[in-house]
C-alpha cells in the first residue's frame, strides 16, 4: 500500500515536473529570452509522453507494462529527434540530457521487461534496484537540465574533451 502510493506521489511529481519545464521554456520563449524552439518541443514532447504513459496507466496490461513504458520511451526519442532533425538545431544541453535520460530508461525498461516477462523472474535482485534508482535519477535529471538547460553533469564538456582527445590519438 504504501509502495503504491508512493510510486503514485512520484510520478504525478514527474509528470508535474516535466509539464512545469514545458511552461517555463514556453514562457522564455515567448518573451525572447530564449529562442531554442527544440527545447520547447522537446519539453513538450516528453511532457505529453508522460501524461498519457501516467494517465492511462490502468489501461495497460500489468505484465506487459515494460514493454509500454519502453515503446512511449522510443516514440518519444523518435518524435524529438524528428523535431531536431527538421529544426536543424544544435541540440541545447536539456535536449542533450533529455536523449540520454530517454535512453538509460528505454534500457532500463527492456530489461524489466526481459527479465519479468520473458524470463519470467519473481525473485527481486539488482537489476530491480538498479531500475529504481535509475529510472528516477535519469527522470529528476531530465527536468532539472530542462528547466536549466545547463550540463549539470558535466557530461557535455566530457564527451567534447573525449572527442578532442580522441582527434589528437588518430591524428
Amino acid at each position: 500500500m504504501l509502495t503504491s502510493n508512493l510510486s503514485l506521489y512520484l510520478g504525478t511529481f514527474i509528470v508535474w515536473g516535466f509539464l512545469m519545464s514545458f511552461f517555463l521554456n514556453l514562457f522564455f520563449r515567448c518573451i525572447s529570452v530564449k529562442k531554442d524552439n527544440l527545447l520547447v518541443l522537446c519539453s513538450f514532447v516528453i511532457f505529453l509522453s508522460y501524461f498519457i504513459s501516467d494517465h492511462f496507466y490502468e489501461l495497460f496490461d500489468k505484465t506487459e507494462v515494460y514493454k509500454t513504458w519502453f515503446l512511449y520511451d522510443i516514440v518519444t526519442l523518435v518524435l524529438i529527434a524528428f523535431f531536431h532533425f527538421l529544426l536543424r538545431t544544435k541540440a541545447s544541453p536539456g535536449v542533450f540530457y533529455v536523449y540520454l535520460g530517454l535512453s538509460i530508461n528505454t534500457i532500463l525498461f527492456g530489461l524489466m521487461h526481459l527479465d519479468i516477462v520473458i524470463f519470467e523472474n519473481k525473485e527481486q535482485w539488482i537489476l530491480w534496484d538498479i531500475y529504481t534508482a535509475g529510472v528516477n535519477i535519469a527522470d529528476f535529471t531530465m527536468i532539472v537540465a530542462l528547466i536549466t538547460d545547463r550540463d549539470i553533469l558535466g557530461l557535455i564538456k566530457l564527451k567534447n574533451q573525449l572527442q578532442i582527445n580522441t582527434k589528437k590519438a588518430l591524428n
